[in-house]
């Protein structure tokens, strides 16, 4: 019997607000809102994640990085562009992931990763993780960023005959809503909300 459970990375494996806060802080250096330069870049990114043809991720967050600059008067430089690669490469897991990794694995299930990012970035992030996942699929193999439909199709595809698949996030848009049209079952963890039904990875474990 196949069980899998697979994992959106960022927000619900990774903690990926370091990453934007550094792109906030830009807004130090140029006398700009850092609140308001997170939010530009972020919605830039989703813009292009969502344009034809496809585009890895490193070379997107940069044109996301320059969009953002143009949008908002400022120049980026080849030094703001490294800093924000480098918090990207040194995000961590929340530190319930090992744990709730291993325990799954341990109930049988085959642990996989989905992620919007490239390879090279999120074999970065993995090493901070301590984790053997039995497939690993980027964007950059399905040519598709989430909530894309491709994605999942290709995930789907590539996994072929499963008996059950959980598919466990916090994004409702990116993820809940189309891992459920293709027909997966879905936890979703809300770490704000402390009265939720699932607060934390852990939460997840006990669901399965």
């Amino acid at each position: 019997m196949k069980k899998i459970v697979s994992f959106a990375g960022f927000d619900t494996l990774f903690d990926i607000d370091p990453f934007y806060d550094a792109i906030g802080r830009l807004g130090k250096r140029y006398n700009i809102d850092e609140k308001l330069i997170r939010d530009t870049y972020q919605a830039k990114e989703r813009e292009l994640m969502q344009q034809v043809p496809f585009e890895k991720y490193s070379k997107l967050m940069e044109d996301a990085l320059n969009q953002t600059a143009k949008e908002l008067h400022f120049e980026i430089t080849p030094s703001d562009f490294s800093d924000v690669l480098i918090a990207h490469t040194v995000i961590k897991p929340f530190p319930d992931a090992p744990t709730a990794l291993y325990q799954i694995q341990e109930k049988g299930y085959e642990t996989v990763l989905m992620t919007n990012h490239s390879k090279d970035l999120i074999r970065s992030n993995m090493i901070n993780l301590d984790h053997s996942f039995n497939a690993v699929f980027t964007a950059e193999d399905a040519k598709a960023y989430k909530p894309n439909a491709e994605f999942f199709n290709f995930v789907n595809q590539q996994l072929g005959e499963v008996d059950e698949h959980v598919h466990i996030a916090v994004n409702m848009n990116k993820d809940v809503i189309p891992a459920q049209k293709a027909g997966w079952r879905v936890l979703q963890i809300d770490r704000m909300n402390e009265t939720a039904p699932i607060t934390s990875l852990m939460d997840t474990v006990d669901k399965l």
